[in-house]
């Protein structure tokens, strides 16, 4: 593996080369608003869009940062529907609302139909079919079902002073997710979401994917550890069983990764 061979201290020179140049801070608010736009449904100015877009890549390494900005928003939601008395279910219902209006569902459509494939009992260009399928089968729609249970569930063990906490870690922990995936994955195919994404995805894109979470430690900084780390493995573990069962990992096996990633983190914090 390319970040084996190469190596944390590779990785960190290049960084630090990179941050120094006078073009970083450009560089980075374009990878930035293109994320936002991709990861969120909340708009940002028509003017900031970026003359050249930023290679895939590039752009998913801040899909934590991206990720962790709606789940801290979420968790707002949250807060202040407790406040004005709603009360903990609802507030949490209120809360995953919001949270799949604004982005969540994106990753959720991966979640449903990679249900519905592995659920098909097919593997390679068939299963493929079955995930591209805009239509919902009965597996797709027990995941979602068990994805929106288990995340109020999970959430709702969770200590109110840590609620906003939990939210914005697991949020970019899920994303993360998705990141280790597309480095861990293979793309074999001539076009789809993952085109341009996993098929260019190097060791550095997933170490600059670690540095944005990294952003998110001080939330709460042991649960953050095992979060990153399951994220981690859940990617990888996802992309080598789609490697051998799909033939490679496409947009949706990066969005299925994600919200495994993020229940795994919500359970570390009700625990």
């Amino acid at each position: 593996m390319e970040m084996n061979k190469n190596g944390f201290q590779d990785h960190l020179r290049r960084f630090t080369e990179e941050i120094k140049s006078d073009k970083f801070g450009f560089d980075l608010r374009d990878r930035f608003v293109v994320a936002w736009t991709l990861f969120s449904r909340i708009p940002m100015p028509q003017k900031w869009w970026p003359a050249k877009m930023p290679s895939g890549n590039r752009i998913l390494s801040l899909a934590p940062v991206a990720g962790g900005i709606l789940g801290l928003m979420t968790g707002l939601v949250i807060g202040l529907s407790d406040i004005l008395g709603i009360g903990a279910p609802g507030s949490l219902w209120i809360g995953v609302f919001f949270y799949a209006a604004v982005g969540w569902s994106l990753h959720l459509d991966g979640w449903g139909d990679l249900w519905d494939g592995v659920g098909s009992g097919r593997e390679g260009e068939e299963l493929r079919s079955v995930m591209k399928d805009s239509r919902i089968g009965a597996y797709g729609v027990t995941g979602l079902i068990l994805a929106f249970g288990l995340w109020t569930s999970m959430l709702g063990s969770v200590e109110n002073s840590e609620v906003l906490a939990a939210c914005s870690v697991a949020a970019a922990s899920g994303r993360f997710a998705s990141c280790s995936a597309a480095y861990k994955g293979i793309y074999p195919w001539e076009s789809g979401m993952g085109k341009g994404w996993v098929d260019t995805y190097t060791g550095y894109d997933l170490f600059t994917a670690a540095v944005s979470l990294l952003i998110f430690i001080p939330f709460a900084p042991f649960r953050w550890i095992i979060s990153a780390v399951a994220a981690l493995l859940i990617g990888f573990g996802m992309a080598g069983w789609m490697n051998s069962k799909l033939g490679g990992v496409n947009g949706d096996v990066l969005g299925a990764s994600a919200v495994a990633a993020e229940i795994v983190s919500l359970a570390v914090f009700a625990i």
